[in-house]
This record gives structure tokens, sequence and C-alpha cells, in this order.
């Protein structure tokens, strides 16, 4: 496909441009979603979830997408769910991470030669990925 690589919806395009915008809406029914829990929530992050740790790391760790009272709640990736409880004690335990609790994305933590992101950057319900689909 002529012209297909620098598309920005390319995998080539993104790997080649991995710049993050927090401010991202580029998907309308997401954004809309993260509008509603916002309302809801007004304390919550509720934007894209950055990566957090080393660009150039040795080990990554891949989540599905942001938890909707985890990441999408604190803005760093595995805070503030059950999954983020176990991730942090072992890094820490293997000395990958300085603290084995992560708290907050402002709590002072950080990662050695580690990075943790989400293939999916935006807390994701199950209706708001079915209704897309009707649309694809």
């Amino acid at each position: 496909m002529a012209g297909y690589a620098e598309s920005p919806r390319s995998p080539f395009f993104m790997s080649m441009n991995p710049t993050f915008d927090s401010a991202c809406r580029r998907c309308a029914r997401l954004a809309t979603f993260l509008d509603s829990v916002r309302v809801e929530e007004p304390l919550y992050y509720c934007r894209p979830v950055p990566p957090f740790g080393d660009p150039s790391a040795s080990i990554i760790v891949v989540g599905l997408a942001p938890g909707m009272h985890g990441a999408n709640r604190t803005g760093r990736p595995f805070t503030g769910d059950h999954a983020g409880i176990l991730l942090y004690r072992t890094l820490h335990r293997f000395g990958l991470a300085s603290e084995s609790v992560s708290l907050s994305a402002t709590d002072g933590l950080t990662l050695n030669d580690a990075r943790i992101t989400n293939s999916v950057k935006c807390e994701v319900r199950v209706s708001v990925i079915i209704g897309s689909l009707a649309y694809a």
C-alpha cells in the first residue's frame, strides 16, 4: 500500500514517531466517555496515561489499558489497583523500583532499567469498544 507507512495510523509511523499526547482526542467515542467519567469523578486523571520509567530500559512491562480506578485515576500505569500492588512489589524485590508501593504519579517512585506502559493509553469500557466495532 503506497503511502501507508506515512499514515499517522500505521505501526511504522507510530514506531518512528514515539511522541505521547496527553491531550489526545482522536478516538471520539473514547474521549466522550472520559469526559463523562471526569464529570462523575472530577479528581480523576481521565486522559491518555503516559508510559512510566526509562525510555531506553532493558525491561518493559505492557498492560492492556489503564484501569478505571487505577491509572485512569492516578495518571500512572498500574497505580492504584490490585495488579499494581503485585507489580510494584515484584519490581522492588528485584531492584527495578525504588519503592514497593506506587501511590500516585507524584510519589517519588522511580524505576531502574524498567518501563511500564499500556498498549491502549486510555481507560476503555467494553460498551465503547462494542459501539466502535459497529461503525468499523
